[in-house]
């Protein structure tokens, strides 16, 4: 297999080592804003080489590829999720907030049923996504996921500057947003990919309630998510250790990512 890692920064670097000593993978290209931060990451990963999107090099790479990650940015999966699923590659896409645009989704949606390739969202940052996947098939009544992450997590979201709220100010646990799952994805882009992925796996964006919470005294990225149906009810917390390169994004969320790639590697799925 043959991969593109769009994204250098704290997901696009774990999945690059990890899928370097993957024997089932012959090369890695990447691609990144920063040339000089792309190419010190794969110094030592003598499967991986380094491509820009001048004069339509990464057009050209296409041809080769079978799968594109996605690990950049909503603003980075707008322009090339499209790109490579019309060119017949099957992508992964991380920043899964970008799918609360409805024509976006849906455009995507039919250049991968057109052109024959597959999108791939993993389960990120929370846990407990089996579940609602499988209590979809029948009636849910309720999905309420609860996020509580420290200032560093939340720090420069558009959310807080349309409450003008200050995180740094904050002495207490204190409810920095309560909405929709399409709402929580736009005003916190960079943190509730999850929201979005979860949204997607059960009762759509309008209908699952998002409350973020900024807690001064930790560290952690926590999610809570709350499912109630036909099947029951379900909760599941997760305590995440943030990234060191990117506190508002959680390591689990990279593991997730290497994951998945297994998986589509493997010839046997456990928990499907």
């Amino acid at each position: 297999m043959r991969i593109l890692i769009i994204g250098c920064g704290s997901i696009g670097s774990v999945l690059a080592k990890a899928v370097h000593d993957m024997p089932e993978v012959d090369r890695i290209y990447v691609t990144d804003q920063s040339k000089d931060f792309a190419v010190h990451l794969i110094s030592s990963l003598h499967k991986a080489q380094y491509i820009d999107n001048v004069n339509g090099k990464l057009a050209k790479v296409l041809g080769e590829i079978d799968l594109a990650v996605e690990a950049a940015s909503q603003d980075a999966a707008r322009k090339f999720i499209p790109f490579a699923l019309e060119n017949g590659v099957d992508v992964m896409v991380m920043s899964v907030g970008v799918f609360a645009d409805e024509a976006f989704r849906t455009r995507c949606y039919d250049l991968a049923k057109k052109h024959r390739s597959r999108i791939y969202v993993p389960s990120g940052a929370a846990c407990g996504t089996d579940g609602l996947h499988a209590a979809s098939a029948a009636a849910i009544s309720e999905v309420h996921l609860i996020t509580k992450k420290g200032p560093k997590g939340l720090k420069g979201a558009p959310g807080l500057a349309m409450r003008g709220i200050d995180v740094d100010a904050l002495t207490e646990a204190t409810v920095v947003f309560e909405g929709n799952a399409r709402d929580a994805a736009n005003q916190f882009p960079k943190n509730l990919n999850v929201a979005a992925t979860i949204s997607l796996l059960g009762v759509g964006f309008e209908q699952t309630r998002v409350t973020i919470v900024c807690d001064p005294s930790t560290e952690r990225n926590a999610h809570t998510l709350i499912v109630r149906g036909e099947f029951g009810e379900l909760r599941c917390e997760t305590n995440n250790v943030p990234s060191p390169m990117t506190p508002s994004t959680s390591y689990l969320a990279a593991l997730s990512a290497v994951s998945a790639i297994k998986r589509i590697l493997g010839n046997v799925w456990i928990g499907v």
